[in-house]
């Protein structure tokens, strides 16, 4: 298993003592939940398998253009209801 060194300031060093007592874990396993918490892909499941399932007969930059005009009205949802 590979070591790492980390230099860290004091202000974070007690944020992490806290962080580390509250949780019941070592630093060390602390920091290493983060850092695989951090570099996991943040796309949820499936969401790549939807490239191209949307149909219509409009490109990419009319679709865009519909979506930011209906962004534009001043209706609330209460008025569509």
């Amino acid at each position: 298993m590979a070591q790492v060194a980390v230099y860290i300031d004091d202000n974070l060093s007690k944020r992490l003592e806290k962080a580390t007592k509250f949780s019941g874990k070592s630093k060390s396993k602390w920091i290493a939940e983060a850092i695989e918490k951090s570099l996991d892909d943040q796309w949820p499941q499936g969401f790549f398998s939807l490239a191209g399932s949307w149909e219509d007969d409009d490109g990419p930059e009319e679709i865009l253009r519909r979506i930011r005009k209906g962004m534009e009205s001043s209706e609330t949802r209460d008025e569509l209801i």
